[in-house]
């Protein structure tokens, strides 16, 4: 019996092999292989979310992926980094592939690092997108803004002294 299950996977073979004929000869086509060919579509991969933030004392950052249904496969994703927050000096998250694991239905991509500084600047952005995805079709969610919330009160201008004098000569 062969069941139609919902899980998109890669089509599979059954093979049947004779032996050992009782009152005849085996012949040459003694063995049989038949393909099951998947009917399943491939789920969809994005993000749960399109934006999040959090203050730069966090010190890291989970982006999750969702997959629109579980798949018999590994699913992969590229991704790309930009935004106004630099990877050198305020987080680590370098362009890169991830990877959903067959039976799993999420994933997550981790903003690392984050410097807590005392600078005090305007927020910035950790812009994540997606592209290329295998065994998975990319959904509508493909980009991810995430904002790294500045925590550092703004400095205090003041004269040193409150008053002073000097002769007009």
């Amino acid at each position: 019996s062969i069941i139609d299950d919902s899980v998109d996977e890669a089509n599979e073979t059954v093979i049947v092999t004779l032996s050992n004929p009782s009152n005849a000869t085996l012949g040459s086509d003694d063995v049989h292989t038949y393909t099951i060919t998947d009917n399943d579509t491939a789920p969809v991969v994005d993000f749960n979310a399109t934006s999040s933030s959090g203050a730069e004392s966090a010190s890291s950052a989970g982006l999750t992926l969702d997959l629109s249904a579980v798949s018999g496969r590994n699913v992969t994703v590229d991704y790309t980094v930009t935004g106004t927050a630099t990877g050198s000096g305020d987080y680590t998250l370098a362009n890169g592939t991830l990877t959903i694991n067959a039976g799993e239905t999420s994933g997550t991509i981790t903003i690392g690092s984050i410097v807590n500084d005392s600078l005090d600047e305007s927020n910035e952005t950790v812009i994540v997108t997606l592209s290329n995805a295998t065994n998975a079709t990319l959904g509508s969610d493909d980009t991810h803004t995430y904002t790294i919330t500045d925590n550092d009160d703004a400095p205090v201008v003041d004269f040193n002294e409150t008053s002073s004098s000097q002769a007009e000569s």
